[in-house]
């Protein structure tokens, strides 16, 4: 419990027990009033100084109680202050979960585009090994497509990394960026095996 908590915990026993003990006090001094004989001159000036008394305990109970109230409404307006702050941060979460959706299904479409990529350059890479039956040229412009196919979606994988950075989703633009440098080593395999075809078929 914190320095401030132990003071108004405090506070709020302390008007408690007053309230307490001031209210025993006004119901032994009503008591007397009520039940006090009014018969002689003695007793009647006796019953005036116990009004008196039950008026000074009645305003004390009412300082008390106001004293009381002082710590609840303390307590409430931090609760309220406390609540604002609770849905303001419920509300950053909403569109902070909004825009990691949004990046992540950017990073998802790049992946299986990627994939798609990877299993295209598979298949051209195949085409290689079957020899005359395959031109070296169509082998080449099939190389080119995969090629252009994947400087696209580096870019945009490195478009996705900048944009997941300045959002401060680091682990995104991590991941976006490793792709990325997947795509380009891709792609330069893609290159060095047009050039060993360029130079082949010369």
């Amino acid at each position: 419990m914190s320095k401030r908590q132990q003071s108004e915990s405090s506070e709020l026993v302390s008007a408690a027990t007053s309230i307490e003990e001031e209210l025993r006090r006004f119901e032994s001094l009503a008591e007397e009033v009520r039940t006090g004989a009014l018969r002689s001159q003695k007793q009647l000036e006796r019953m005036g100084k116990l009004l008196t008394q039950v008026a000074d305990c009645d305003e004390r109970m009412v300082a008390h109680m106001r004293a009381l109230l002082g710590v609840l409404n303390g307590w409430r307006d931090r609760q309220q202050t406390l609540a604002a702050e609770v849905n303001e941060r419920a509300l950053e979460l909403q569109e902070r979960t909004k825009v990691y959706q949004l990046l992540m299904e950017r990073f998802s479409e790049l992946g299986q585009e990627a994939a798609g990529l990877s299993s295209q350059m598979q298949q051209v890479a195949g085409m290689t090994q079957q020899g005359p039956a395959m031109k070296a040229e169509e082998i080449i412009s099939s190389l080119q497509v995969v090629n252009e196919r994947m400087t696209q979606v580096a870019e945009s994988a490195g478009k996705l990394a900048s944009d997941a950075e300045a959002q401060d989703f680091v682990d995104v633009s991590r991941d976006a960026e490793s792709l990325r440098q997947q795509l380009l080593s891709a792609r330069n395999r893609a290159n060095l095996l047009q050039q060993k075809l360029h130079s082949a078929n010369a």
